[in-house]
């Protein structure tokens, strides 16, 4: 069976040069950084009936199991190797995330993998800077530019042109290969910083607010990956209610 997936993007890009997909993970964490994958799909990669059939199994990276995510993430490295597509990840620091806030550091990591895709593509497909106060801009060439395509809403301060798909994950091929590259590459880091801050846990809730991270925050306070503007209100403090905390830290696990 064809995946609606790549039909929605092998019809989109008819008459354009190809695609680029990007997304993010960790956006909604209370420790570790927000990654951002980007994944380009020449219009040529939907002519070969074997990238048809590799990808069948491609969603939303949230919508598959971890031993899973890693079998797709794998596929998509072997395409990369073969390059019949490429692609690449960009991150944006702790300390990016206190200085920029959320938002501004989503946008940076999500700018580092599209600059980076683009270099490994040996630019067949480079970013375009917005004007300032645009969003995003239809090319009035087709077949000779390229579908920007970002999951969510247009980000104000992403400065390359591109297009907002709402849920995107869920419709678009090169989108959905995006998550899958920030959600592998973000859960490997959070793994290895889990080798050396054990008690938090964050090599099975990747930095998110479980039950045993929240304890582990309560009884030790945070660790250097922590995010405090994420923690400033959150953090116990003297005459606060414990379960007003533990409520307020499960919502920021979903922002």
């Amino acid at each position: 069976m064809v995946n609606p997936l790549w039909t929605f993007d092998r019809k989109r890009c008819k008459s354009y040069a190809g695609i680029v997909g990007v997304d993010e993970a960790g956006r909604g964490c209370l420790a570790g950084p927000v990654v951002a994958g980007s994944v380009l799909l020449p219009a040529s990669f939907f002519g070969t009936a074997s990238n048809r059939k590799l990808c069948e199994d491609i969603n939303d990276s949230k919508q598959i199991k971890e031993e899973k995510r890693e079998e797709l993430f794998d596929i998509i490295c072997k395409l990369g190797h073969k390059n019949e597509l490429f692609w690449a990840f960009g991150s944006a620091s702790v300390e990016e995330i206190e200085s920029e806030n959320i938002v501004g550091a989503t946008c940076l990591a999500m700018k580092r993998a599209m600059e980076q895709v683009s270099l490994r593509s040996n630019g067949i497909w480079q970013p375009t800077t917005k004007e300032e106060g645009g969003l995003f801009e239809e090319d009035s060439k087709p077949g000779h530019s390229w579908i920007v395509s970002v999951d969510g809403r247009p980000m104000k301060r992403l400065p390359f042109h591109h297009e907002g798909i709402i849920k995107g994950d869920t419709f678009s091929l090169a989108i959905a290969m995006g998550s899958l590259v920030a959600k592998v590459t973000r859960d490997r880091e959070m793994k290895e910083i889990s080798k050396h801050f054990p008690i938090y846990d964050f090599s099975s809730n990747k930095g998110y607010g479980s039950p045993k991270h929240l304890r582990s925050l309560d009884s030790v306070g945070p660790c250097i990956h922590h995010r405090p503007r994420f923690l400033r209100n959150i953090l116990n403090t003297e005459n606060t209610d414990k379960t007003k905390i533990q409520d307020q830290q499960s919502q920021l696990s979903f922002f």
